[in-house]
């Protein structure tokens, strides 16, 4: 099985890279509000806060952040 894995992840990961930056420079030629790397910042830091809530309310710590 890890065999099989290792030939898929390294394709998997490369490919994801390509399209993360045909997005951030996409987002740069048509002149988005900031550049296309600040959105995808901000996407990935708002993603990760989504995530440990998420974990938070599974574990049955549910504070009410929001």
């Amino acid at each position: 099985m890890i065999k099989r894995l290792s030939k898929y992840i390294s394709t998997a990961a490369a490919f994801g890279g390509i399209c993360i930056g045909a997005l951030c420079i996409f987002a740069d030629v048509l002149g988005a509000i900031g550049s296309g790397t600040g959105i995808m910042l901000a996407v990935t830091i708002i993603y990760s806060f989504f995530e440990q809530i998420t974990k938070e309310r599974e574990k049955g710590n549910d504070t009410n952040i929001f």
